[in-house]
């Protein structure tokens, strides 16, 4: 959890300042800066809670894998999340959102090929994620309720939103949970451990 933590805090900062503050959202920060601590420490959180949440809700154990994080197929799916989602925004000119699904999309399709095992946690992570994600909208329209419309650039997005945030916040968060939930295991090449 604390590996996947701080990576996703750093990737969080990192997106956010090159692709979704460009048309998706733009939220205050403590700083006045285009992205700033809550990036990471947002990122920090989401990512612990995606590598952790199947495991710890479905009590699931898994063996110990490589230790090496300079394994070659977590960093081709770091670099095809990245390359993709670059590549859809600056060279084909798409909005961040349509970038991002695609390269998620990419980056699970591989994962799976390889480790057909994972989909499962792939998926409930996903849908976890979603859940994880209403609690928290849920909680910041009671603290502050005009927070979505002040924060995303709508004019950019589908329009159709859900408890005032607009849908493609819960189709990235489950495509999201799909990636990074089971990554740490394909990462690892860690297994589920067996029983009786």
């Amino acid at each position: 959890m604390t590996a996947m933590s701080f990576i996703v805090g750093v990737v969080s900062t990192v997106s956010s300042y090159y692709w979704w503050t460009k048309d998706w959202w733009q939220p205050h920060t403590i700083t006045g800066t285009k992205v700033g601590i809550e990036d990471f420490i947002t990122g920090f959180a989401v990512g612990g809670i995606m590598a952790g949440i199947y495991e710890v809700i479905f009590r699931k154990k898994y063996t110990s894998g490589e230790k090496n994080f300079l394994a070659p197929k977590g960093i081709i799916i770091l670099l095809t999340l990245s390359q993709i989602t670059t590549w859809f925004i600056w060279g084909v000119g798409t909005t961040t959102f349509v970038a991002s699904v695609i390269a998620m999309f990419l980056a699970a399709s591989i994962m799976f090929y390889y480790r057909r095992d994972l989909i499962i946690n792939g998926l409930w992570s996903g849908v976890l994620m979603v859940i994880v994600s209403l609690l928290s909208y849920g909680t910041i329209i009671l603290i502050h309720p005009l927070w979505a419309t002040e924060t995303y650039l709508f004019q950019n997005l589908s329009g159709i939103r859900v408890l005032g945030f607009p849908v493609e916040e819960f189709v990235f968060w489950f495509l999201a949970g799909v990636v990074w939930g089971p990554l740490f295991e394909y990462w690892h090449n860690e297994h589920e451990r067996k029983y009786g």
